[in-house]
């Protein structure tokens, strides 16, 4: 009789235990979460004017997760009808001499090639004021999937500095 007694508190117990083991929502376990959804930032990103002669600084808010900013400034420029939706960022590398490397897949090629000439040199101008100025960056190479990124227009195997000496926004 004993042993069973003991049996049954210890189940109890240990029933007990698991309960209060759950989960609940500590202050760590929020700023995990506001962690993992990205915080928001003010950033500049340059945007084609209406003429299509020129890029505009334009500062708005966009979500920054802190493990791919490449991706959030992509989606940054796809939310603004810069690229199409289809549009992404594989990677972005820097080296030593603040030189960066973006490699985009091959959406962002089809979207140049069918954009006509002014469209075409809108869309690069917007990428690379956007990303030399939010890196900070002295250049920025384009490469599609790994290579060389080129048009119906052009061939773009050269790094691009800025390309609008563009006024800041007012």
């Amino acid at each position: 009789m004993f042993k069973r007694l003991l049996a049954a508190l210890c189940a109890a117990a240990l029933c007990a235990a698991m309960v209060g083991c759950g989960k609940t929502d500590t202050p760590n376990d929020q700023t995990t979460q506001e962690e993992q959804q990205g915080e928001t930032k003010t950033v500049t990103l340059y945007l084609p004017d209406d003429q299509a002669e020129s890029v505009v600084p334009t500062e708005t808010e966009i979500k920054v997760s802190g493990e791919d900013e490449a991706a959030d400034l992509m989606a940054a420029l796809v939310e603004q009808g810069v690229l199409p939706a289809e549009v992404a960022a594989n990677s972005l590398t820097k080296d030593d001499n603040n030189n960066l490397t973006l490699d985009v897949n091959a959406a962002f090629a089809e979207a140049l090639s069918g954009s006509g000439t002014a469209g075409e040199t809108m869309v690069i101008a917007s990428v690379a004021d956007t990303f030399l100025a939010y890196y900070g960056a002295a250049s920025l190479l384009i490469t599609v999937d790994g290579g060389t990124l080129e048009t119906g227009h052009a061939l773009y195997d050269e790094p691009f500095t800025q390309i609008f000496d563009a006024a800041p926004a007012a």
